[in-house]
């Protein structure tokens, strides 16, 4: 909306206390960024990555990014959470984001898991993880299926109100 934002660094928003700072363009922004170390996690081809090894590079990104992921949505401040920021298309994606984001971190995980034949929990673990992040996207759906987010933020001049009232 051509309006500047106050925003602490890329670095410092992926910790728990940079999360809780996060304006809806800001968690847009955080977004892309994870599913960007996502794909670049996913189809590094390194041979030292060790992925037959817990302590591997591979599983150390895994853990660092599935760590990032957690905080984020743990430390989202209130004004960035469903159902508050329903009428906010931007806090809706990042929303359903962090649990895609999820899913394609855990699948992953499970693919990895399986194929270097390694202990049945790392792949149920998450397996679980997935089947939450499903889950809570269904949830998001079902909380917006009501509302056409092409309508609910138009355009607005610096200093209008959000327009609450744009459900069917």
């Amino acid at each position: 909306m051509s309006r500047p934002e106050k925003t602490l660094p890329l670095a410092d928003v992926m910790s728990p206390e940079g999360a809780s700072t996060l304006s809806p363009f800001g968690g847009t922004v955080l977004i892309a960024c994870i599913f960007g170390r996502n794909l670049t996690h996913l189809h590094r081809n390194d041979g030292d990555d060790n992925d037959h090894d817990l302590n591997g590079e591979f599983w150390k990104r895994h853990r660092s990014l599935d760590n990032i992921l957690l905080n984020t949505s743990l430390s989202l401040p209130p004004q960035l959470r469903l159902p508050a920021g329903i009428n906010d298309p931007n806090i809706v994606f990042v929303n359903m984001n962090i649990h895609a984001s999820t899913i394609c971190l855990h699948q992953a995980a499970i693919f990895k898991a399986d194929k270097n034949h390694m202990s049945s929990y790392i792949s149920s673990e998450s397996k679980r993880r997935c089947i939450i992040a499903a889950d809570q996207i269904a949830n998001i759906m079902k909380l917006i299926s009501h509302i056409d987010l092409s309508t609910v933020r138009k355009q607005l001049s610096p200093g209008s109100a959000i327009p609450t009232d744009q459900t069917r």
